[in-house]
């Protein structure tokens, strides 16, 4: 073999294991108090690729607020749980955040004030001294 063919497959080799090989961490938070009625679930989740690690904003997380609350309209979404992952490959970085929660319907009573006639009998007698 040459050693132009062999500085090729070196250059290859080299290459191929600098693109191959990355790291991966997750980062898990829980703020939300999980709600006793869990049926209704809502999943929401947005990336962004980072390159050479120059990550000049996180607007990216912005539609991800958007995204849980348009799955749950008319209730609340409580119980959430966010995923914070972070892949590290050759020349860039994956920043990847999910977000699942339970979506509840807030049900509120109608309370109507009514005027009652005070009873003399239940009014507490007044001790003098």
């Amino acid at each position: 073999m040459s050693t132009s063919k062999i500085k090729i497959v070196q250059f290859i080799t080299v290459l191929s294991l600098l693109t191959a090989s990355s790291c991966a961490s997750v980062n898990s938070v829980s703020l939300t108090p999980i709600p006793a009625q869990r049926s209704n679930v809502v999943k929401a989740d947005v990336h962004k690729w980072i390159f050479l690690a120059f990550n000049f904003d996180n607007d990216f997380i912005n539609p991800l607020v958007d995204d849980l609350k348009s799955q749950c309209p008319n209730g609340v979404v409580s119980g959430i749980l966010t995923k914070d992952e972070n892949y590290s490959y050759f020349l860039v970085n994956k920043k990847h955040v999910s977000a699942t929660g339970f979506c509840s319907t807030a049900t509120v009573k109608s309370s109507t004030v009514t005027s009652k006639k005070r009873n003399p009998s239940s009014t507490p007698e007044v001790l003098e001294n």
